[in-house]
């Protein structure tokens, strides 16, 4: 179908797009065209999921699969190029430009996108504007003449989940796919929206401070910073209150639901 293409703004023919990237939830699917969906207060259900909807033109699409998810999607895969530690893995050869784009190319296509999977991701046309001029100019500086750079604003943190009792063995938590949650961010006096993906969790934290030099001096745990490495702490789900609800509730789901415990889910 024809329309207006959310990225480069021309009318264009539309490509059935994702949000959170195809190869996720194809990962996710293996052999099977169906993967478990669990909703809170709703009985689990297989289902062929594959959130996708005309946002952007061809170009625009191979633009962001190439500048973006090749990259973004391997990095955390690539078990070659990461460093375990006791309470944290360390990410090496890190392109923190490209890695910040890429995650920040998902929270805006969620943010742009009409369809009811997306619904949390409440953005303002003003905010959605900025990331998508940053998206498509491959820069995390707002213009050329300001200082300002969007991670400034939006400040993305990723966290590796584990669980050290085992009580939710690792290859469980990897196979979890979640959409996007809101939460509040006490710390900074801010809000975030997160996801959960392959074994990791995203939080995209917006803060205003109390200033511009509050803003530029803040630092947040795990937080993607630039470099040629990048630190990513682990949360211990067993020991932190909102992923230990989160997975009690999806494993009580499930039992109660008799699917089998090998199916993956979303």
């Amino acid at each position: 179908m024809k329309g207006i293409c959310k990225l480069c703004l021309k009318e264009k023919e539309l490509q059935e797009s994702h949000s959170i990237p195809r190869s996720y939830f194809k990962r996710l699917k293996k052999n099977s065209s169906q993967l478990m969906i669990v909703k809170k207060g709703s009985k689990p259900k297989l289902g062929n999921i594959d959130p996708k909807e005309p946002l952007l033109c061809f170009d625009c699409e191979q633009f962001i699969s190439h500048e973006y998810e090749s990259y973004g999607t391997r990095l955390l895969r690539n078990h070659h190029n990461i460093r375990k530690n006791s309470d944290h893995i360390i990410i090496n050869s890190f392109n923190y430009k490209r890695f910040y784009l890429f995650l920040l190319s998902i929270l805006w296509r969620g943010s742009v996108s009409k369809s009811v999977h997306y619904s949390s991701v409440n953005g303002v046309p003003e905010l959605d504007d900025l990331m998508r001029h940053c998206i498509q100019r491959k820069e995390v500086r707002i213009n050329k003449i300001s200082h300002l750079k969007i991670d400034a604003f939006i400040r993305i943190c990723v966290f590796r989940l584990i669980d050290s009792t085992n009580n939710i063995p690792d290859h469980v938590i990897k196979t979890v796919l979640s959409n996007f949650a809101f939460t509040n961010v006490d710390q900074v006096k801010g809000v975030a929206w997160y996801f959960i993906v392959e074994g990791f969790v995203v939080f995209y934290i917006f803060s205003a401070g109390n200033d511009l030099h509050d803003i530029r001096k803040m630092r947040l745990k795990s937080q993607l910073t630039s470099g040629s490495h990048q630190k990513i702490y682990k949360i211990d789900i067993s020991k932190d209150s909102l992923f230990i609800e989160i997975f009690n509730d999806l494993i009580t789901s499930v039992k109660e639901s008799g699917f089998s415990k090998n199916k993956d889910v979303i």
